[in-house]
Formats: structure tokens, sequence, C-alpha cells
């Protein structure tokens, strides 16, 4: 029987950056409703775990000391701006207990390695955590303190993993994990996103491979607006399998953002809880082969519209864990959000797969990926990076 371990909070619901902001404490609260009320609790196999807060120095693997003392200073106020550092800007507002609700976020992260370092679990799911946006010393896309890259820095510090694999299928590019490890070959760095063409941040194009010893140990696999589950699939098992398993990591983090939904609010994807679940599915099963003997930690990571996130996160962690989730939405999930948010969710956990031929654009779409795939392709090559999956491409 696989154990999944649950990191969760009440305390995570602070990380709130305002009731108008999309970062607020509701798309939080509604998936980790419909977690309880799906019974997952009582099911032996899995075992939820009540994060602390990450140390001063956990947060210093990553962050500098004058970047932690004014996100502090800032919190302590409640108010107030700093350009330098993106903090008090749109996407980064400063609220109370900024830095206290941050590094419990690292502190959750941190639970679920040591949870499964310890052998506790074979897997942990932090719903908070993958806050993937945020620099050594700025903050930006709603993140505040990485927590991807703390961990990363961690793992390699305190159990010595020399090859860690860390995947971001959130919609939004990882910016702050890859630019952290871009030089860097004990990191597989691989990032499945909009293309940046058309979404913040505007890095994350297929040329961009890494540098110096990290050559080749950064994929960037950008998706044209619209890219729908089966072509997700199709770009997914061309690429990811082969040089997973070439690579063969020790441990993997996944960030496993729920914005690519259809539904989603900033996102302008076609996926459905369908992929979440085989990308659930296939993921842990990669997982389970090589060094990594099923060291696997997702990050909950982005999602915007509340309903989508719940039924996503819900979905993948189906996959991960092998279990099937019922057809309907429980009544009691779907009160409480009308009752405590005036908010209507879907009365069915999973949605109705998508025709491809009556999505708008369908061939321009097919096309773009496939050249965004094709310049992959040949930076590999020219890099001689990964021989054997690059000629497969």
């Amino acid at each position: 029987m696989t154990k999944t371990g649950i990191i969760w909070s009440d305390q995570f619901t602070k990380y709130n950056l305002g009731e108008g902001h999309p970062m607020n404490a509701r798309r939080l609260d509604i998936p980790y409703q419909l977690y309880k009320s799906l019974d997952f609790l009582n099911n032996p196999s899995f075992v939820e775990y009540t994060p602390v807060e990450a140390s001063e120095d956990d947060i210093l693997r990553y962050h500098s000391k004058n970047y932690i003392k004014m996100v502090k200073s800032l919190s302590k106020a409640g108010d107030g701006y700093y350009g330098r550092y993106g903090l008090g800007t749109g996407d980064c507002p400063v609220f109370p207990e900024m830095h206290e609700s941050s590094s419990l976020i690292v502190g959750g992260t941190l639970e679920g390695i040591k949870r499964i370092m310890n052998k506790d679990v074979h897997q942990a799911f932090s719903l908070m955590a993958g806050l993937h946006h945020a620099f050594e010393e700025r903050a930006a896309g709603f993140c505040y303190y990485n927590d991807a890259v703390v961990a990363i820095n961690y793992l390699q510090e305190e159990y010595e993993m020399k090859r860690v694999l860390y995947i971001d299928t959130d919609v939004h590019h990882g910016d702050g994990v890859l630019d952290a490890f871009y030089s860097n070959k004990n990191v597989l760095g691989v990032s499945i996103h909009e293309s940046p063409q058309f979404l913040f941040p505007g890095t994350g194009l297929s040329d961009e491979i890494g540098n110096e010893d990290g050559l080749g140990y950064t994929i960037n696999i950008p998706l044209f607006p619209g890219t729908w589950d089966e072509l997700y699939i199709d770009l997914f098992e061309r690429t990811i399998p082969c040089i997973w398993k070439e690579y063969d990591p020790e441990f993997i983090i996944w960030q496993c953002g729920a914005d690519g939904h259809f539904g989603d609010i900033l996102g302008h994807l076609n996926l459905t809880t369908n992929l979440y679940n085989y990308l659930g599915n296939r993921i842990s099963e990669l997982s389970n082969n090589g060094s990594a003997d099923g060291r696997l930690l997702l990050l909950g990571g982005g999602g915007y519209n509340p309903d989508s996130v719940a039924r996503v996160w819900m979905a993948t962690l189906a996959g991960i864990s092998g279990i099937t989730l019922p057809e309907y939405s429980p009544k009691e999930w779907i009160d409480y959000c009308k009752k405590t948010y005036e908010v209507d969710v879907s009365p069915k956990l999973n949605d109705i797969k998508l025709d491809p031929l009556k999505i708008e654009r369908h061939a321009l779409i097919n096309e773009a990926n496939s050249q965004y795939l094709q310049v992959l392709k040949e930076e590999l090559v020219e890099a001689g990076k990964w021989n054997i999956c690059a000629e497969k491409i």
C-alpha cells in the first residue's frame, strides 16, 4: 500500500494577499474542504501532518539575510513598499504576517521532505506550496519565499542528493526555481507551461536549456494557448520519460499548479481534470522506477478558480495514489461553498473530455507546439545532451 502524506495547517489561509487578489484564502480553503468531504482523512493510505514555520537558517539556504530582514520589517508593519525587493507591488502586496505565513509554507515543504526521507510515507503533497516565482532577493508573482529552491538545497545539503528532478506543470513558467539552478547539473529542471509570448513571467522558451555545467539540465516546454489534454500528453511522452530515465533522479519535486485548467482565470489552456489525473498516475509511476524509489513531493502551486483548483488537486491526488474518485461532488462540499463564500461549484468532480476538433484554431495550436518542441530538439542536439532522447523528440 502506497502511503501519502498530506501537509496542511489552518494557518496556511493567512497567506492571503487580499479578497480582491487572485491569491486569497478561499482558493485554498475550498480545495481543503473538498479533501475533507471526500473522507481522505479516514483512509489508511493517507496521513496528515501539521508543519511549523521554517527557521531563518533554513530560509537562508536560498534567500539573503537583507531580503529576509525587509520581509520581516514590512510584515510587522502590515503595509509598505520596497521596490528593490519587489515588496508592496500589485502582485506582491505587503500584508500582516507575511513573513510568518511565508515561513510556514517553507516549513510545510520541508516537513514533506522529512516525512519521505524518514520513510513515514512514500510520497507527500503540501497543498499550500510551490511559490516558484520568488528570487533570492525579489518577491514576484504572488511569491515571497521560494520553498522549492530551499527544499532542493536542503536535500543536497542535508541528504547529499546529487540528482534532484524538479518538474513544474503550473501554467506559469517556473522561473525562480529554474534560474536558481540554471548552471547546476545536480538539478534537472523541467517546466511545462503556457508560452511566455502570452503569459507572465515572459521566460521559458524552449531554447533556454541551461548553461555552463548545467547546459542541457533545464528543459522548457512552452504551450500555445488552447492546448488540450491529448496534445499535452503527446508532448509530455515524447520528451519527459526518456530524459527522466537517463538522468535517474534520486528525489522528485513536482510543482503541480492547477492553473492550466480551462476554468482558471489567469491561464489560457484547455486542460481538464482528466489530464491532471493522468499526470498524477504517470509521474508516480516514473518516480517508482530507478534511484528515486518512489520519493515524490508534490507542491500545490497556482490556480485561481477555487472550483478548478479543488477538483484538479483531488484528481492529481487520486492519480498518485491509485484511487478512483466518485462521480459526483459531495453535497456537504457544495453546500459549504455556497454558504461560506457564495460560490457555485461543479456538481461533478471530473470534467467531460473536450473534443479537439471543436477547439478554435486547433490546427494552429498543434503546429505551434510542434515548432516549440523542434527548437528544444535542435538545442539539445547542438549541445550534445540527452542524444538518444533528443533524436526521438
